[in-house]
């Protein structure tokens, strides 16, 4: 059984390496294409282009290796049903429940790394690449509105020239759900506690405005490692921490984004969702082992495999519309699709293939 689960698992490791230098290759090429719009702006060129594209190397691994399970899955096991392979492990007492069984455990173990790679690597050089993209077409990517909610007040900056220095402030009081005051500031600079600079005061209740040219803030009401919590996009590249404490961040102020809560469950489960879509695409290899037409039902496993992510991305957003609970709504998704690829699995039994 062991040689045969080895045997096996390089077969797999083959299939998916193959699969995903191939869908890589695509991919950097695509940006590549769309970079080179940009060429000659400013200091950006090809080298940096090169170095841009170098460093999405590992976040376009994750984004694809998924799919690299399917498809290399689909090859590797597909081609060992055509050379009549499988029935030959079948004739040594391995049962098809046995051989799903592998596949399922060989698909975790690779999910599992490759996981824990992406969670840890991928999304510290993700943003060294973005820095310097933005460096050599000069953006500046500070210059753009901060909000941050306290239980009693809202502050908002226009500008950000770094986490301790901040332009153009204005924060809201509240009571009793009401606004009192409203502080705007020219600057806010920090220094264990925020300076802030130009200062007018505008008294809601008696309409009466004064200034000051200087105040000191608390840092209770935040601290510069928060606005890179209030900062925080969905549509950027996190690691499982990042989301996490951006969660409890957002939580402990009243505040729940459950789209947040969604990427942070589908990011830890993701290797359980690699074994979903493996899972209901390999039945249609083995329905009809002796069949010479492997290719097609190989096609076929890779598109049943690649509509579990349409139809789930359906199903949470659905979930999140009716306001179930973000790792409910995740596991809902993969409860379908695996009584799904549980009904395949019975048609191989249907079939009279060894189990």
């Amino acid at each position: 059984m062991n040689k045969i689960f080895i045997y096996m698992f390089k077969k797999y490791v083959l299939g998916f390496l193959l699969t995903a230098g191939i869908l890589i290759s695509i991919n950097l090429l695509i940006i590549f294409l769309s970079e080179l719009k940009n060429l000659g702006v400013h200091e950006y060129t090809l080298s940096i282009i090169a170095q841009y594209i170098f460093l999405l190397i590992p976040q376009n691994f994750l984004d694809i290796f998924p799919y690299a399970l399917l498809i290399g899955s689909m090859i590797a096991f597909g081609s060992m049903a055509h050379h009549s392979e499988i029935i030959a492990i079948n004739s040594h007492g391995v049962g098809i429940r046995s051989i799903i069984v592998m596949i399922m455990l060989q698909t975790l173990i690779l999910s599992t790394l490759f996981t824990y790679f992406g969670n840890h690597i991928s999304p510290e050089l993700s943003t060294q690449a973005q820095e310097i993209k933005n460096s050599a077409l000069q953006k500046n990517t500070t210059n753009q509105d901060i909000w941050f909610k306290g239980k009693d007040y809202i502050i908002n900056a226009k500008t950000m020239i770094t986490y301790e220095h901040l332009e153009n402030i204005e924060i809201i009081n509240i009571s009793n759900g009401s606004i009192t005051s409203i502080l705007t500031a020219e600057e806010a600079v920090y220094d264990n506690n925020w300076i802030l600079n130009g200062i007018k005061i505008i008294n809601v209740e008696n309409n009466k405005i004064s200034n000051k040219e200087t105040q000191i803030l608390s840092p209770d009401k935040f601290i510069p490692s928060q606005i890179l919590k209030s900062k925080f996009n969905k549509k950027r590249y996190h690691s499982i921490q990042d989301l996490y404490e951006n969660i409890v961040f957002h939580n402990d102020l009243g505040i729940y984004y459950e789209d947040h809560k969604v990427i942070f469950w589908q990011k830890i489960l993701l290797p359980v969702s690699c074994c979903v879509i493996v899972f209901i695409g390999i039945p249609f290899l083995f329905s009809k082992i002796r069949s010479t037409n492997q290719s097609q039902k190989i096609i076929f496993g890779i598109l049943f495999g690649i509509t579990y992510f349409v139809i789930s991305s359906i199903l949470i957003n659905i979930s999140l519309i009716l306001n179930i609970p973000a790792l409910l709504s995740v596991l809902i998704s993969m409860g379908v699709f695996i009584l799904l690829g549980y009904f395949l699995f019975e048609k191989l039994v249907k079939n009279h293939i060894p189990i």
